[in-house]
């Protein structure tokens, strides 16, 4: 391997790839390493290629763009069957770690079915085995599958098999865990109990590219709930300077809109969506988008409670919009999302949880800001 390191542009597009890696997440970033891809194909060596389509992966993972992901995968996958040795220790581990992301992926998409994920879950099972890594992110994938259908009584115990499964370098970072673990929690009512799991990362234990932000703003509603007002609003503060650059965290995004919904903090929210036009209509990743319209649909209502109905407020692209406008398109566009995952899952868990999201009322008059 030593004398292909040693290619001068090989050198060269490495450095390309670690400086594209350092621009902001989004198309740009998306659309150089779609460039970079096709200059380590002319260089006919295959670790350039496998690096190239590892760099791809990893920024379409971190964007919009998330539905990008599995042709760079599927084709690695294809180069690691037919000649594993022309994979470095790195890229060996790169290409197993990512097994993961694709579990998480497909459950975003709508349009992959449930089946496809139950095969590729006995995939990653397979694979981790003959690797000889531990089982625990393979019962964390599992876990993600069942809360997403609401299969209750597997995703409790798929959880705590994950749990009581070894952590090996598989294991997802213990900030991005605890964070899963905490989510889970505030699912099943036990708020206290999640902002406990949270207490390391929110302290800045445990932290990792998307880790204390996503924490930050999964905790407001429950910081809300419990009437931790002056904690609710330092985490809305750290965490929406932390995501406000971030293309790919529209879902935590959607937690800060939600909290100036539920915290007499309407203006601020409208403020939000005036910084994030595009969120409203990016499709690459469903989930997040389904997330953000039921939000937004839950403070126009808000507005139009407070008898703001008329008042003209940020939308899509391409025409005006008042609250009450707006609350009907975003409620129509987040439930016509659930029900392609509910259509998909075969139950009505996606649709019952977005209702709900939509349905919450004020939790504080006014929290000054």
């Amino acid at each position: 391997m030593s004398g292909v390191d040693q290619s001068p542009a090989f050198d060269a597009l490495r450095r390309a790839m670690a400086e594209n890696a350092e621009e902001p997440e989004g198309p740009a970033r998306n659309a150089r390493a779609e460039q970079l891809l096709a200059e380590a194909e002319r260089l006919n060596i295959p670790l350039a290629v496998i690096e190239a389509l590892g760099h791809q992966l990893k920024v379409y993972n971190y964007s919009s763009e998330k539905d990008k992901m599995f042709v760079p995968f599927a084709r690695l996958l294809r180069m690691w069957d037919e000649r594993p040795e022309d994979f470095d220790e790195y890229e060996t581990h790169a290409l197993h770690w990512v097994f993961k992301w694709m579990t998480a992926g497909m459950l975003d998409q709508p349009h992959i079915p449930l089946s496809a994920m139950e095969k590729w879950l006995g995939e990653m099972e397979h694979r981790y085995r003959l690797a000889g890594h531990s089982e625990r992110a393979v019962r964390s994938a599992e876990y993600s599958v069942a809360a997403h259908t609401g299969d209750l009584e597997r995703a409790e115990r798929a959880y705590t098999a994950w749990l009581a499964a070894d952590r090996d370098d598989m294991a997802d970072c213990h900030a991005c865990e605890l964070h899963e673990q905490g989510w889970w929690q505030v699912q099943r009512g036990r708020d206290e109990e999640a902002l406990e799991l949270w207490a390391p990362v929110l302290a800045g234990e445990f932290t990792c590219a998307h880790e204390p932000h996503a924490v930050l703003a999964s905790s407001l509603g429950p910081l809300l709930r419990l009437g931790r007002l002056d904690e609710a609003r330092a985490n809305h503060l750290r965490g929406f300077r932390l995501v406000r650059s971030m293309e790919s965290m529209r879902g935590a995004y959607a937690d800060h809109v939600e909290f100036c919904a539920l915290s007499g903090n309407e203006a601020r929210g409208l403020e939000l969506l005036a910084e994030r036009p595009a969120y409203f209509t990016d499709d690459g990743h469903p989930r997040s988008r389904l997330e953000f319209t039921a939000v937004v649909a839950l403070l126009m209502d808000r507005l139009t409670g407070l008898g703001l109905g008329d008042r003209s407020v940020p939308g899509p692209a391409g025409r005006s919009w008042t609250a009450r406008e707006l609350a009907a398109h975003a409620r129509a566009e987040a439930l016509a999302l659930a029900a392609r995952f509910d259509e998909r899952n075969g139950t009505a868990h996606i649709s019952e949880r977005a209702r709900a999201r939509m349905a919450q009322t004020a939790l504080v008059g006014r929290l000054p800001l």
